[in-house]
């Protein structure tokens, strides 16, 4: 595995990306209480639990990378790799900034679960990619990468605070 400047700043901003949709999800746990709390706490293990599932199906980002890396298939590896994990994405972005907008706890909980899904799915993929000598680390990066700016491009474009367009 060969390691230059440009994949160590990779590394850096997919690290960030994971730690802050942790640390949101932390602010957000934190700011109910009581049982609101707790039910906060679960759906944020359940989406933990649900990435589990996945990896013991072999369904997750990085598995399915890595098969599509070995099938040579430029189709498969573009979906899998770029176009899915985009649409995640931006799935994730959308779903939270309306759950910020209309503040109701069942949606709020679904974000979080959401959001513990893909950053366990972008963890994962991240060890893959710095673990594996199966492929180059510039290739096992593309999911996170795309997730990665699709939630910026996503988040930047489309949130306003409430006085601003709502």
């Amino acid at each position: 595995m060969k390691w230059d400047i440009f994949t160590a700043i990779e590394q850096l901003i997919i690290l960030l990306t994971i730690a802050g949709q942790i640390w949101i999800a932390c602010k957000v746990i934190l700011n109910s209480d009581g049982p609101e709390q707790y039910v906060r706490i679960m759906s944020y293990a359940t989406g933990i639990l649900m990435f589990l599932i996945t990896k013991a199906l072999g369904l997750t980002f990085a598995n399915l990378l890595l098969s599509s890396l070995q099938q040579q298939d430029i189709f498969m590896l573009i979906l899998i790799g770029a176009v899915v994990p985009f649409l995640v994405g931006a799935l994730v972005s959308e779903v939270t900034i309306i759950a910020i907008g209309i503040g109701r706890p069942v949606l709020t909980r679904f974000v979080l679960m959401l959001g513990a899904f893909t950053a366990a799915q972008a963890a994962y993929t991240n060890f893959i990619a710095v673990t594996t000598h199966l492929t180059t680390l510039d290739k096992a990066f593309i999911p996170n990468l795309c997730y990665a700016v699709s939630v910026g491009l996503w988040l930047t474009f489309r949130y306003r605070e409430r006085g601003a367009g709502y």
